[in-house]
């Protein structure tokens, strides 16, 4: 396989990215003291909705620390143009991923544990599922891939080298996730995604296999819920 050069730079620095990452925890924080307020005011809270919004967040240190500080635009953050290729490579990878998270959730489940948060019953508490449909399966894997790969990846690399800011970005993005048990087919997914990036200098490829495992997961729970209830 034929990798991307590592010698293709951004002119945010690793400086920013680790600035952004505080930056990103400072508004996390302050999203989740919001939601637990609002939470005791006894307000109706639409899940969809927060997990829209908070995933929007991540855009924030990404546009202030590269496009605005830097006036680049947002095709440096990888959304340009990608060869066929990547979708093929990526397909390849996101099989073995599934098939390895299978054996992984087999082997949770000897000890009564499960690798995700079981969705089923939130789909079936919502009267509309749509806004966390979008949310989870288009807007995450779109400002998660601009923030971990277009943003921290890219401007890691340039200081550490393409494996170990791909080791780094990925650890990152499954720490977000806060699912301990799903942290290392989370990690995994992370490596996957930069290589993809690192390979077509494009993070679309990496969008696409992420919008798919998150589409898979949510249309699942989904289903199940509506067959739930409809027995």
């Amino acid at each position: 396989m034929n990798e991307a050069s590592d010698t293709r730079t951004v002119p945010w620095t690793a400086r920013d990215v680790w600035l952004g990452l505080v930056m990103l925890g400072g508004l996390l924080l302050v999203a989740v003291l919001l939601s637990l307020a609002l939470r005791r005011l006894s307000l109706g809270l639409n899940w969809g909705l927060i997990v829209s919004l908070a995933e929007l967040l991540l855009l924030a240190p990404a546009w202030w620390l590269a496009v605005r500080k830097y006036g680049v635009g947002w095709e440096a953050l990888g959304l340009r143009g990608f060869k066929g290729q990547a979708i093929r490579v990526g397909c390849v990878l996101m099989v073995l991923s599934y098939g390895f998270n299978l054996l992984y959730a087999t082997f949770l489940s000897l000890f009564g544990l499960r690798m995700q948060v079981d969705l089923v019953p939130v789909f079936s508490e919502l009267s509309s599922p749509w806004l966390l449909l979008l949310g989870g399966a288009v807007i995450a894997p779109f400002v998660e891939e601009v923030f971990f790969r277009g943003f921290v990846f890219a401007g890691l690399r340039g200081r550490y080298g393409w494996q170990n800011a791909a080791l780094i970005s990925a650890f990152l993005f499954a720490v977000i996730h806060f699912t301990p048990t799903a942290f290392i087919p989370i990690f995994i997914l992370g490596c996957i995604f930069a290589y993809l990036y690192q390979r077509s200098n494009s993070i679309w490829p990496a969008i696409l296999m992420h919008a798919s495992t998150n589409g898979l997961a949510l249309g699942a729970a989904y289903v199940l819920a509506k067959t739930n209830l409809g027995g």
